[in-house]
């Protein structure tokens, strides 16, 4: 049986999964216009961030990103500036859907994923305030079970945003060969990352 205090963690990480953001739309769009092999690649690297930011949290650094305005605002631009670049690399896009990436082009997807998960310090924000509220004082040391949250998060993200990839790899295989959609897919492309990139600039603390 799942103890009651890690089972509550589980179904909240779930939910909070489930809900879409600027990572499981990258991982979407690229598995839909490069194919299941892009897909998991960026789902390894977005996870490899959460690790990180999972880490940063754990050992309590993170907070410098909560209290800092300076440090805050550094890594938000990072980030906005690498979503408008997506956003423009979208738009220049040739209307083809490339479902097997070169050799070696496929490890860009990785290196994206990961970016696009350590550029957003709300990430950051989001691990230092919420794994600390499942953290019970009486079971030990807090910054292990933080890490504990940390692992499980990243195994539910890794399942959900897999299924979700392969899924939306077979609607772009099924959508091969079709102009409509694949000049719909680069400007919806290249509107959400731009969109996301606007919503994190106005964004603050």
């Amino acid at each position: 049986m799942i103890d009651s205090w890690l089972l509550s963690y589980i179904i909240v990480s779930i939910m909070i999964v489930l809900i879409p953001g600027q990572d499981m739309l990258f991982v979407l769009t690229q598995s839909i216009s490069s194919g299941n092999k892009a897909g998991i690649k960026t789902v390894l690297g977005s996870i490899t961030g959460t690790l990180v930011h999972t880490i940063l949290a754990a050992a309590g650094l993170s907070i410098i990103f909560q209290k800092s305005i300076v440090a805050f605002n550094i890594l938000k631009f990072v980030g906005v500036i690498y979503l408008l670049y997506l956003a423009i690399q979208s738009f220049r896009e040739k209307g083809t859907i490339a479902l097997q990436p070169q050799n070696g082009s496929s490890r860009g997807y990785f290196k994206k994923g990961m970016i696009m998960n350590l550029s957003n310090p709300k990430v950051a924000i989001f691990f230092l305030t919420f794994l600390p509220q499942f953290v019970d004082p009486t079971r030990g040391h807090a910054g292990v079970q933080m890490l504990l949250f940390g692992f499980i998060f990243i195994l539910e993200t890794l399942i959900i945003f897999t299924i979700i990839s392969i899924f939306a790899s077979k609607l772009g295989e099924r959508m091969t060969g079709s102009n409509l959609f694949m000049r719909g897919l680069k400007y919806f492309k290249g509107t959400a990352f731009g969109s996301l990139g606007l919503k994190l600039l106005l964004s603050s603390k």
